[in-house]
């Protein structure tokens, strides 16, 4: 894209973002003094929308972006936000309290963060996230089921109670635990994904009740120590998109649902920072909102997420560089045990 495109582009998105109004070509003239008329940014606009870049919601409307440029504007074009002394210090005074329980660390920072970004915040803790896969054992209980056992690297054991299938006996469970075994062993337990599985169905003569049964075990034993938490409802349904009464009861369903929420920021193969945007969640009810998501480590360990979740139109620039903010805090917490005496500047 041009340097005149990229331009034009960002100061839309920026408008939007500000305004929540469809941006027309005069207010970009006005606003920004690209030095350059009207018609011509008309021009460029037109093209743009013919990219994919914009959309235009009305005839008579103005621009808006596009979920392809709002990608565009997150990869390219945004720079990082500025954090003022007020954001940095709300941020610093929770870490210089001496509680560094981690279910107390991740609450707070939903909070802090809901009030900061005025959309909503979410924060998982899941300790058991780092359980790796040793082997799993079927042991009789009657004629009609069995116990499923599973036993994770550390000694740790899970199990459930298994109603096996007409014409499935103990002698081919068995079987199916030593191929299983074998393709999982020493894989975390978060890693065993219902992909996964249905990729190993195609190589084990099981049937698909069996196998699912099995993932079911072991995505509970991922979940028993996981903790939720979320904040700022109240910030969210302020922002100009829940006047529609139906995006509102959407969010509320979505919410009532948290341990989708939970799923999809826990299983993000990314250290950093990562941004999805609307179908990039694979969350049909998040298509109109954005996640910017931050993971959390102890010596290398995965012990939590937390996350923004807002309107596509959200402040990306400021987002990130407060979860950037947030996640160097917390991260020397869980590492040393104790907060830095770092000035905020």
């Amino acid at each position: 894209m041009k340097e005149r495109k990229q331009i034009i582009l960002r100061a839309i998105v920026q408008s939007y973002i500000a305004t929540a109004e469809p941006v027309g070509s005069r207010t970009i003239a006005r606003i920004y003094d690209l030095g350059i008329s009207p018609a011509t940014i008309r021009n460029e606009m037109q093209d743009l929308e013919w990219m994919g870049y914009l959309e235009q919601p009305h005839t008579s409307a103005g621009r808006i972006p596009s979920l392809k440029g709002y990608r565009f504007y997150v990869d390219s074009l945004m720079q990082p936000g500025e954090v003022s002394r007020e954001e940095a210090t709300a941020i610093k005074d929770w870490f210089t309290f001496e509680n560094t329980q981690t279910q107390e660390i991740f609450s707070e920072a939903a909070r802090i963060l809901s009030g900061l970004t005025h959309n909503l915040s979410l924060a998982v803790t899941d300790e058991s996230q780092h359980a790796v896969f040793n082997y799993i054992q079927f042991l009789p209980l009657d004629d009609n089921r069995a116990i499923l056992l599973l036993v994770t690297t550390d000694g740790s054991v899970d199990h459930s109670t298994f109603i096996m299938p007409a014409g499935v006996t103990l002698l081919k469970l068995q079987d199916f635990a030593l191929q299983l075994n074998r393709a999982l062993h020493g894989r975390e337990l978060r890693e065993i994904t219902t992909e996964l599985m249905q990729e190993l169905q195609q190589d084990f003569w099981v049937e698909p009740q069996v196998m699912f049964s099995t993932l079911d075990t072991i995505q509970n034993t991922v979940g028993k120590n996981r903790e939720i938490f979320t904040d700022g409802v109240s910030e969210l349904i302020r922002q100009p998109e829940f006047k529609d009464l139906g995006k509102l009861q959407e969010l509320m369903k979505l919410l009532e649902e948290s341990k989708q929420l939970a799923d999809l920021i826990s299983h993000s193969p990314s250290t950093a920072l990562t941004v999805r945007i609307g179908p990039e969640t694979g969350i049909a009810a998040l298509h109109n909102y954005s996640v910017v998501q931050a993971q959390f480590f102890d010596q290398q360990k995965l012990v939590g997420s937390v996350a923004v979740i807002g309107p596509t139109r959200m402040e990306y620039d400021k987002i990130v560089s407060l979860l950037h903010m947030m996640q160097q805090k917390v991260n020397s917490v869980l590492r040393t045990g104790k907060t830095d005496g770092d000035e905020v500047h």
